[in-house]
């Protein structure tokens, strides 16, 4: 608490030194930047005067002064009038290209490369010197595991009294801004004024006043002209590398803004092509396919368009009686689902229900619709096709709230999904993000609900009355590895529908896969998607494949960047890790110490690797070629791509390895690994090893009678 106070003192003074350093230089360095700044404003006033005159031809007594130079800034180097301006362009460009020039560039660059030739010759030695003794250094060998050299131990106590203590103070500093906003505002607002980039504002829209009226183009040269002035101020000031990098950090923004606007239009794509599947799809492959992988990615832009969809329902009914006290219809609800009163479709429709008996009983539409004046705007809507009652209206605009304000996840799964959405709460109309590229991610972590399979079920359970049985109405479901879990036509063959335990014959989730769309349905649309995979379609049984749309998997494509202008980064990174990793295991072989070049090259490699692992983990992408087919196998292939992108489906989304617990559990209880194993004597097996392999086909040899 001590170092925090100390640290919020510090960070204080900072701050109270920054403003009036400042202000100062603002006062006696920039004064005549704000001089400039009131005749800009004068400019403006005037324009716009001129602008309304000239508008509806009233008389303007004081002509715009937009179009005169400064009476406080003044420069020479750029003519008054055009016709001047192309006079000295003529003659800059013949002396440019006049072969007395071209003589005095060449003498200059032979001066200058005299100086480096001098230059190298003198380093050139000494740098092999000093590599030729660090390589001999190095080539020593010792077994001092995990010893710092002496040079090591000094640089880590200079770094420990003067660098991070530094650096804490600076990231601290950094996080207090953060949180106060407001200073950093206002110390920009007083650069922008000093620097006279307010005054190339203001200037810009008083000319724009004056030229929508006049359009006099010859006046064009005077505003280039006054702009150059303008930004003598911001460029006899600020130093050139400041320039340089605030250039270099736009840029870095630009690409980025590109990047992301990138990964958003293959998400639309990705959204384009799941709705085109049915209600079922089941997504097949090899193994290392990214099977399981593109139906967790189907399965979160799924949950997305679903709330998209519930909001589109509450905008569209909203509208159909737009001076109804919906704030207070949603508050009423949201208390229900508080309260658990209202935890279903069901139960919303019974809550609607319910409110309708009591306003047809007793009347009060203050009680009951919250103030709404039936008599000024109706209790029907009429759409041209039909007529609705305003609780039709509510009971639907309910159905679609309920799943639109739902802060759990949508997702039912038989392995985990993690999710980042973000319920965003003022008190009044709650809000979504679903931007999957944010990079806060973890912050607002929802996961999928456990999927009871008996919830699916329409006959037998499992669980002979299990609770949850007949809970399910809409929501996601994916479902891994299906085939394992229901089984095909031929692995079913010895099963029978009349036997009294639950089997894949009488439990009715077939039946249940042709029949959810029903108890799914708002306002004409399913909230209900079955996402399922397996390796091939054979796997699944023919009376459910049937109703499915099946996506092959033919190719996981390559990483790519979405990230324009990374190749030289890229290549950097590349030659950089190599040419350190040879370096370094060559040094980790002949010796066991630490050493101050090793430290210090492995942080500059590893700060330059996490950018580059970083920047393809935010930006990155794989494109899947897939080929859609109907179920029953008899119809066209569409070939189509798929976008993963790294930053949505790689962000712990979910496990790859979702049943690897029960072999773990196996692997526990054994007592024998890998290293127990007995390994063959020779390069042939013997009879004995080929009897241990314990093979079907060994044993039925030698079980046939064969010697």
């Amino acid at each position: 608490m001590k170092k925090q106070r100390i640290q919020t003192i510090l960070n204080w003074m900072l701050t109270k030194t920054v403003f009036v350093w400042t202000v100062m230089l603002a006062i006696f360095t920039f004064c005549s930047s704000y001089l400039r700044l009131g005749e800009a404003f004068r400019d403006f006033g005037l324009s716009v005067k001129f602008f309304f005159c000239q508008l509806f031809h009233l008389p303007n007594g004081t002509p715009p002064t937009v179009t005169e130079y400064s009476d406080v800034l003044s420069w020479q180097l750029l003519p008054e009038e055009w016709n001047g301006f192309t006079e000295q362009v003529k003659a800059y460009f013949t002396l440019l290209f006049s072969g007395k020039n071209f003589r005095a560039y060449g003498y200059a660059i032979t001066d200058k490369l005299e100086v480096i030739a001098k230059a190298g010759l003198v380093l050139l030695p000494c740098i092999l010197i000093l590599y030729l003794a660090v390589r001999r250094l190095y080539q020593s060998c010792n077994t001092n595991h995990n010893k710092d050299t002496v040079p090591l131990v000094l640089f880590k106590r200079y770094a420990k009294v003067y660098y991070q203590p530094v650096k804490r103070f600076v990231v601290g500093y950094i996080e207090f801004l953060k949180e106060r906003a407001w200073i950093l505002v206002i110390l920009a607002l007083i650069w922008v004024c000093s620097l006279n980039l307010a005054t190339i504002i203001v200037e810009f829209f008083a000319y724009y006043f004056y030229f929508a009226v006049s359009y006099k183009l010859e006046t064009l040269y005077v505003q280039l002209a006054k702009l150059l002035i303008d930004l003598q101020v911001f460029f006899g000031s600020v130093p050139p590398w400041i320039i340089l990098v605030a250039v270099y950090l736009w840029f870095l923004h630009f690409r980025k803004t590109l990047a992301l606007a990138r990964l958003r239009h293959m998400e639309a794509k990705n959204c384009g092509f799941i709705n085109e599947l049915p209600i079922v799809s089941m997504t097949c492959g090899s193994m290392g396919k990214k099977k399981t992988t593109i139906i967790t990615d189907m399965t979160l832009s799924q949950e997305v368009m679903f709330r998209q969809k519930a909001l589109s329902i509450i905008q569209k009914n909203d509208m159909k009686f737009p001076y109804f006290p919906w704030v207070c219809f949603e508050m009423e609800l949201r208390r229900c689902m508080e309260f658990g009163t209202v935890y279903n479709l069901a139960t919303v429709k019974a809550w609607v229900r319910l409110k309708q008996e009591r306003y047809s009983k007793h009347g009060n539409s203050r009680l009951q619709l919250y103030g709404y004046d039936t008599e000024r705007y109706g209790m029907t809507y009429d759409d041209g096709l039909s007529r609705a009652d305003l609780f039709d209206i509510l009971e639907t605009y309910a159905e679609a709230y309920f799943i639109y304000v739902m802060q759990s996840s949508l997702i039912i799964a038989n392995y985990s999904i993690r999710t980042d959405n973000r319920f965003l709460d003022g008190g009044n109309f709650p809000m979504w993000s679903f931007d999957f590229f944010r990079f806060d991610y973890g912050k607002n972590s929802r996961y999928a609900h456990i999927l009871d399979f008996d919830v699916l079920r329409l006959g037998k359970k499992v669980i002979e009355n299990n609770e949850k049985a007949g809970s399910f109405e809409f929501g996601v479901v994916a479902i891994t590895e299906v085939g394992k879990e229901r089984g095909n036509n031929l692995e079913l063959k010895e099963v029978k529908k009349g036997q009294d335990e639950t089997n894949q014959k009488n439990d009715l989730f077939n039946a249940w896969l042709k029949m959810c769309r029903h108890s799914a349905t708002v306002d004409h649309f399913p909230f209900i998607k079955v996402f399922t995979d397996e390796q091939r379609p054979e796997s699944w049984g023919a009376d459910a494949r049937d109703l499915c749309d099946i996506v092959h998997i033919v190719s996981s494509g390559e990483q790519r960047l979405a990230l324009p202008f990374f190749t030289i980064e890229e290549m950097v990174q590349e030659w950089l890790f190599a040419r350190f990793l040879n370096l370094y295991y060559d040094f980790r072989y002949r010796r066991g110490d630490n050493t101050l070049l090793v430290h210090i090259l492995k942080t500059l490699t590893a700060v330059i690797y996490r950018h580059y692992v970083k920047t393809y983990n935010r930006y990155g992408y794989s494109i899947s070629k897939i080929e859609k087919e109907r179920g029953t196998q008899d119809g066209e292939v569409e070939k189509k791509k798929y976008y993963l992108m790294n930053q949505k489906i790689y962000a712990n989304r979910f496990s790859t390895d979702c049943f690897s617990d029960y072999f773990n559990d196996m692997a526990r209880k054994s007592k024998m690994g890998l290293h127990d194993y007995v390994t063959y004597r020779t390069e042939k097996a013997s009879v004995d090893e080929l009897r241990s392999q314990n093979s079907y086909f060994i044993n039925s040899l030698y079980k046939n009678g064969n010697p």
